[in-house]
């Protein structure tokens, strides 16, 4: 099956919804990860299922267009970048959300509520984390996210991320460049993030694990055995990371 960019309503079609639609902005609330989002029949063993994970339609339509016009407002001004200085990110723009108040109320609203349920899931100690800034992403149709492990210099137990306008396959891979890596076997973990969606990364798939986007028309396979041809396109992501404490 292909598809031009999986819309909320195409994929509660093909693997159901874990979370309830809503039209507007809703309240924290309790809701669980989809394992239908992610692929793991090729893990290599020590792979913990429980540190990648993908809530589908974790966010609203309306809080989706909130994020999206107040990231393209701050980055009306920047251009795309070729490439990044440790050669990570091509065709790219990127801005830091340093000032929630001057959000949109729906945004201010799904980042609150990301936050929140990371804390609700035992992700980080609600009583001790300290936000980063969160970051913004604007990838172009033919940009490129290579294999990376997010800097721990700063950053602290988990990575987590907002989806927006496209679809995409997100491949976790062992690190090859961690001489501690204890992960020594091959192998890959695919997770299908459609807009609207967050994935968390913890625990080994936030340490000993490398991500990377996987390019235009990629192949997502269920656990069914069934295939989704997924044909990335222009592409926002909303980063979340907690501080790293001393």
């Amino acid at each position: 099956m292909r598809m031009e960019v999986l819309s909320p309503t195409l994929m509660r079609r093909l693997f159901g919804a874990a979370t309830p639609k809503c039209c507007g902005s809703r309240l924290f609330a309790t809701v669980a990860p989809d394992a239908f989002f992610v692929d793991a029949r090729h893990a290599p063993k020590d792979f913990d299922p429980r540190s990648a994970v993908v809530y589908n339609e974790f966010i609203t339509d309306k809080e989706g267009d909130s994020l999206v016009q107040d990231i393209a407002a701050r980055m009306k001004r920047r251009r795309y970048e070729k490439g990044h200085w440790d050669a990570v990110i091509t065709d790219y723009k990127e801005v830091e959300l340093f000032d929630h108040d001057s959000l949109g109320t729906e945004s201010q609203v799904a980042i609150e509520r990301v936050r929140q349920q990371l804390i609700h899931d035992g992700y980080v100690n609600g009583d001790t984390v300290q936000w980063l800034p969160c970051h913004a992403i604007d990838l172009k149709r033919d940009g490129e996210l290579k294999a990376h492990v997010d800097s721990i210099k700063f950053s602290g137990d988990v990575v987590a991320g907002i989806s927006l306008l496209s679809s995409c396959i997100m491949r976790l891979k062992p690190d090859e460049g961690d001489k501690d890596n204890k992960v020594a076997e091959s192998g890959w973990v695919d997770l299908l993030l459609p807009p609207l969606s967050l994935y968390v990364l913890s625990g080994v798939s936030r340490y000993q694990y490398s991500h990377e986007l996987l390019p235009c028309g990629s192949i997502f396979e269920q656990s069914c055995g069934s295939q989704v041809t997924v044909e990335r396109d222009h592409r926002l992501s909303v980063i979340f990371r907690d501080a790293k404490l001393e």
